[in-house]
C-alpha cells in the first residue's frame, strides 16, 4: 500500500524495534498491509547488552549470523573473588549491537512489504467501529488492529490499562573498546538486588548494571563498583553510561489483548525475570500476535487467542524464574556455592539458551539431581 494520509492498514504498529518488526514482517509475508510507526529513526541507539539466546536463531532468517559479533560459548559467574563457569560445544547466545540488529529486523520488515514511518512519534490512538485511528506527526491512519509495541513506558499499554505499573528494573550500560578479545561473557552477582554483565563484541564489550528492585538511590555508586571490582571494565571508566528500564515479568499481569489491540514485546512487560532477557521474548511475541491476527482475518480465531499462547508458552517458566530470581539475588553467595559443588546445573542453565529446556523442565532436573546426590536409592529390580 503506497504512504500517504487517512490510509487504512489491516495492522498499524507502534514501535520498530524488535517486537514490532518481527511482527511486521510476518504480517507482512502474510499479505497483510502494514503500517510501522518508529519515533526514532534507524539505525538508532539502544541501551541493552544486546545478547541473543541461541534458541531464537530458528525464528529468524539465516543471514542473522552476517550481524553477530561474538558467539558466547563460555558463561562465568562471578562474586567477588570466586568463579564458576560454564562452557558448551556449541554457542548458547550470540552478540550484536543493537543499532545493527535493530535496523536489521526493520529492513526486512520493510522487504517484506510493511510501510515503515520513521521519525514519527505518536500522538493517539482510540479505539472505533471499524476497528483503530492512531494519530501521529504524519496524520491520522486507520487499520483493523493496533499493536503496542513501544517498550515498557509506551503510550499504548499506559492508555489501554492505566492502572497497570509494570515492574521496572534499572540499568546503566556503555559500550566500551576493549583491548582484550574476551571470550566469555560475565555475570557478577556482587550487585546488590541485581547483576553486573560484561558482553565481549567484536571491537569492545557492553558493559553494565542492572537492579532488579527497581529503586536505586545511587545507581551510578553500583555501576562504579562494578568497574572497580572487574579488570576488564578499567577502560569504561571514562565512558558515561545509559539509563534505562526494564520491565520484568510479574505476575497478574493484565490481558495481552484488549479489543482489537496488543501487546507485544516490552510494552506487555514479557521479560525473562531471571536475568532480564528480552529480546527473545519480543521476537517470538511479535510473530505469535501476527499469527493471531493473520487467523483472525481468515476466520479461523480470535485475536485473543494470542494472549492465551502468551500465557500457556511463557508465563510458567517466567513464574518459575520469578522464583529462581528471588532466592538466587537475595542469596548470590548460596547460589555461587551451589553451582560450584554442582556444575551439572550450569549446563542444565546453558540449555535452557540453546532451547533445549524450559525453565520449568530445568527445575525438575536439578531438583532430582540434588535428590539423587543426597538420598541414596538401591537397585531393588530383579
Amino acid at each position: 500500500m503506497s504512504s500517504g494520509m487517512n490510509m487504512h492498514y489491516d495492522v498499524i504498529i507502534i514501535g520498530a524495534g524488535p517486537a514490532g518488526s518481527a511482527a511486521a514482517t510476518a504480517l507482512a509475508r502474510q499479505g497483510r498491509s502494514v503500517l510501522l510507526l518508529e519515533k526514532a529513526a534507524h539505525p538508532r541507539h539502544k541501551s541493552c547488552g544486546g545478547g541473543l539466546s541461541a534458541r531464537l536463531l530458528p525464528y529468524l532468517d539465516a543471514d542473522l549470523k552476517e550481524i553477530v559479533e561474538r558467539e558466547v560459548r563460555k558463561v562465568v559467574f562471578l562474586l567477588r573473588k570466586k568463579e564458576v563457569s560454564g562452557s558448551s560445544a556449541e554457542p548458547v547466545a550470540y552478540l550484536v549491537r543493537r543499532d545493527r540488529f535493530d535496523a536489521y529486523l526493520a529492513e526486512k520488515a520493510r522487504k517484506a512489504g510493511a510501510e515503515i514511518v520513521e521519525n514519527c512519534p505518536v500522538r493517539d490512538w482510540r479505539e472505533t467501529p471499524e476497528g483503530v485511528e492512531v494519530q501521529s506527526r504524519r496524520g491520522p491512519d486507520t487499520a483493523s488492529f493496533l499493536m503496542g509495541a513501544d517498550g515498557a513506558a509506551g503510550r499504548v499499554a499506559r492508555k489501554l490499562h492505566p492502572d497497570w505499573k509494570k515492574h521496572l528494573a534499572f540499568a546503566l550500560e556503555t559500550e566500551v573498546p576493549l583491548r582484550n578479545k574476551e571470550e566469555a561473557v560475565w555475570i557478577d552477582l556482587a550487585v546488590p538486588r541485581g547483576y553486573g554483565w560484561i558482553f565481549p563484541k567484536e571491537n569492545g564489550a557492553a558493559i553494565g548494571v542492572a537492579d532488579f528492585k527497581g529503586k536505586v538511590p545511587k545507581p551510578q555508586a553500583l555501576y562504579s563498583d562494578f568497574l572497580g571490582r572487574h579488570p576488564l571494565s578499567s577502560e569504561a571508566g571514562s565512558v558515561p553510561p545509559n539509563g534505562c528500564t526494564i520491565p520484568i515479568y510479574r505476575s497478574a499481569a493484565p490481558p495481552l489483548v484488549k479489543g482489537r489491540v496488543l501487546l507485544i514485546g516490552d510494552a506487555g512487560g514479557l521479560v525473562d525475570p531471571l536475568f532480564g532477557e528480552g529480546i527473545f521474548y519480543a521476537v517470538r511475541s511479535g510473530q505469535m500476535a501476527a499469527e493471531a491476527i493473520g487467523a483472525a482475518f481468515a476466520g479461523r480465531g480470535e485475536a485473543t487467542s494470542y494472549d492465551r499462547a502468551v500465557r500457556e508458552t511463557f508465563y510458567p517458566d517466567f513464574e518459575r524464574a520469578a522464583r529462581m530470581a528471588k532466592w538466587i539475588y537475595a542469596f548470590p553467595g548460596l547460589y555461587l556455592e551451589a553451582i560450584r559443588l554442582h556444575p551439572g546445573a550450569v549446563d542444565l542453565y546453558l540449555g535452557i539458551l540453546r532451547g533445549e529446556r524450559t525453565y520449568c523442565q530445568f527445575w525438575k532436573e536439578v531438583q532430582w539431581a540434588f535428590v539423587r546426590k543426597f538420598i541414596p536409592f538401591k537397585n531393588t529390580a530383579g
